[in-house]
């Protein structure tokens, strides 16, 4: 268990105390490892079906990105269950080049529809972030992970999130020491799909960027993180959040 603490800042941003997570990989795979979307999970009758069988919601996500990326099988992280019924289920992991492309589910409808509003499928997004990946790498960086869950956690607790919001924290991002001075995240719609019609209604993806620590504090003075945005988008079309980047100054 980690502890993440960070506040929400930007337009109807409110501040929040500390978050703590625990993941971990579904029933059957040993504990840090990642399993393919498509395996069979094993459930308490004793029946074997896969995650797309059970959860149709989750089917139109994974065909959506699969479209975007044919020959990319992702792995699958799921995290603890808390006894709740909302909740950050868990990531499909892209092992792409040089990079991993990290997109949540749980947000949104997974299963069949269950709310009365039919235009979205849930809250109406999903995060996304995109990270530095070796060549070979097939283990996903917990830090990540981490953070993820930890602004999941935060939007169910009442914090307005969404494009144009930025994330200050007074640590390197996930608790990871070798994140050094990004500590901070800006939300932009994704790269590759910003959203997607489902059976369930519409789903968004919010893509979160990494900034430095002098990039968070000027988005707080400026009361806007559009010129960091701007200019991160033209150094890197695919807005990685790599903690080696230079800093932007303004």
């Amino acid at each position: 268990m980690v502890l993440f603490p960070f506040v929400s800042q930007g337009p109807r941003g409110l501040s929040h105390p500390e978050g703590m997570i625990e993941t971990h990989t579904s029933v059957g795979v040993p504990p840090g490892h990642s399993y393919p979307l498509g395996c069979d999970v094993v459930h308490r009758a004793g029946e074997r079906h896969t995650m797309l069988e059970i959860l149709p919601g989750l089917t139109r996500i994974y065909e959506g990105w699969a479209e975007k990326y044919p020959d990319v099988r992702p792995l699958t992280v799921q995290f603890a269950a808390d006894g709740s019924t909302e909740g950050l289920n868990g990531v499909l992991a892209y092992p792409l080049e040089g990079h991993w492309l990290l997109v949540t589910f749980g947000l949104t409808e997974l299963g069949e529809k269950t709310s009365e509003e039919k235009r979205v499928s849930g809250a109406g997004f999903e995060f996304t972030c995109r990270i530095p990946r070796e060549d070979g790498d097939e283990t996903v960086p917990a830090w990540i992970l981490r953070v993820l869950h930890a602004l999941a956690s935060q939007f169910l607790a009442g914090t307005a999130l969404d494009v144009g919001h930025w994330i200050v924290t007074p640590a390197p991002l996930g608790g990871e020491p070798a994140n050094g001075d990004m500590t901070s995240l800006a939300i932009v719609p994704d790269v590759d799909i910003r959203v997607m019609d489902t059976d369930n209604g519409l789903v968004l993806f919010f893509q979160v960027v990494g900034l430095k620590t002098e990039e968070g504090e000027y988005a707080q003075k400026a009361d806007t993180v559009a010129p960091i945005v701007a200019l991160l988008r033209d150094r890197d079309p695919k807005m990685i959040t790599d903690p080696n980047r230079e800093t932007i100054r303004l």
